[in-house]
């Protein structure tokens, strides 16, 4: 009652033990933050989606109403030897489900530019599962263009003498 009614007080020298995970956040805070940060690249070399290696992260929401962002950031390398157009395509699968695509990314028409196109891939999403069961997240690349034989890009690119990408999911309470 009174000034500490809705508090609890923890004596000096007492600890409170929340071990159970039985505390309920408040809206719009981070419930959970997972992140990987992969370690070898992958090529992407057709016009079919194929997986990022290391890309993946499996989070099980605590809430079925949370929001869940993913993000991505990786150094990549495009190749054109090919000449003429060439991008980067790239989607979001939740489970097998594509929920972002993203089509044309670091695109160019250019014959001129053949190798040595780094551009740094990037991407974040918000997405409502509406579930507490495991759920994946996953990174799917392609090559857009119409020669996939002279066309090619890779995330994760080790190029500078390290991999540099991450790939993290929160879960934020609503």
């Amino acid at each position: 009652s009174g000034g500490n009614a809705n508090k609890i007080l923890v004596p000096s020298g007492h600890t409170l033990d929340a071990s159970a995970g039985t505390f309920v956040p408040s809206p719009n805070h981070t419930v959970q933050h997972l992140i990987t940060q992969p370690n070898t690249g992958t090529d992407f070399t057709a016009t079919s989606f194929a997986d990022a290696a290391g890309f993946s992260i499996t989070i099980t929401p605590k809430y079925a109403n949370s929001k869940i962002l993913i993000r991505a950031w990786a150094k990549t390398r495009q190749n054109n030897s090919g000449g003429g157009n060439s991008a980067q395509d790239h989607r979001l699968m939740r489970d097998s489900t594509q929920i972002y695509q993203a089509k044309w990314q670091h695109y160019f028409n250019s014959s001129w530019a053949t190798t040595d196109f780094y551009p740094i891939f990037s991407m974040q999403y918000i997405d409502t599962p509406s579930t507490t069961s495991a759920t994946t997240y996953k990174i799917q690349g392609r090559v857009y263009g119409g020669d996939p034989a002279n066309r090619s890009w890779k995330i994760s690119d080790y190029n500078g003498g390290q991999y540099e990408s991450v790939m993290e999911v929160l879960e934020i309470k609503q």
